[in-house]
């Protein structure tokens, strides 16, 4: 059972409402002065939570009432925030621009990906098959080394190998050798230049902590994601 205390809390850490969200479920259950909260706007909060709670506001009356009540105090705090002109504060308009921009830059990194990742399976995709077990054990033959310093120095038959996702590694290992044939070919056409001193410049930056949002592109069929390389 949630109590209030901690549907509040759960609530504020969540904030992301309030009643202008448009969604397909617009039954209002709530007018807070002149605004509205949907049903839409309950489900969108509520996918904040953690499932456990998520679970007792969706079953028990009382936890749904109190989580309703929250957002209720968090659309009032948000109206008395407005009526004393927060919102027109330099410092409030200067924080929501740069978020703005940052929205921006992510919109336009996952654009990119898309088209990243749209061409690789348009080329690739059909070009690249899965390994055959032949490949699989020529591979482990060829990397038993690298196999075991991965396992800590710890022996690892094929079969062992092949159990903790030897097969896919090599595919994924064939997609990437695949997609560096083709910007091989990409760049051989291409007029590309490098400033070598502005690169060096770059040096002393590289040691910042990254910033959120870099730009993850995926090979087709590969789990896990890579950061693109090679920029004009």
């Amino acid at each position: 059972m949630m109590n209030k205390r901690t549907a509040a809390a759960v609530a504020i850490i969540a904030l992301s409402l309030t009643g202008c969200t448009k969604g397909t479920d617009s039954a209002v259950i709530a007018k807070v002065n002149n605004a509205k909260i949907t049903s839409a706007d309950f489900k969108k909060q509520l996918e904040e939570l953690q499932p456990q709670m998520m679970q007792a506001v969706a079953t028990d009356p009382k936890a749904r009432k109190e989580f309703l009540e929250d957002l209720i105090g968090i659309e009032l705090v948000l109206q008395e925030a407005k009526r004393q002109g927060l919102d027109k504060d330099a410092e409030f308009k200067k924080k929501q621009e740069e978020r703005k921009k940052e929205m921006e830059r992510r919109i336009q990194d996952a654009a990119k990906n898309d088209l990243f990742n749209a061409l690789l399976k348009k080329e690739l995709m059909d070009k690249v098959k899965e390994p055959t077990d032949a490949e699989v054990k020529a591979y482990y033959d060829g990397h038993r080394g690298e196999i075991k310093k991965a396992a800590g120095g710890k022996d690892i038959t094929l079969k062992q190998a092949e159990a903790q996702g030897l097969k896919r590694y090599v595919f994924q290992m064939k997609q990437r050798d695949a997609y560096l044939e083709f910007s091989k070919g990409l760049k051989a056409k291409a007029k590309i230049t490098v400033d070598d001193k502005a690169l060096e410049n770059l040096a002393s930056d590289l040691t910042k902590p990254v910033q959120p949002g870099a730009l993850q592109l995926d090979l087709p069929g590969a789990k896990t994601e890579k950061k693109a390389e090679g920029t004009k």
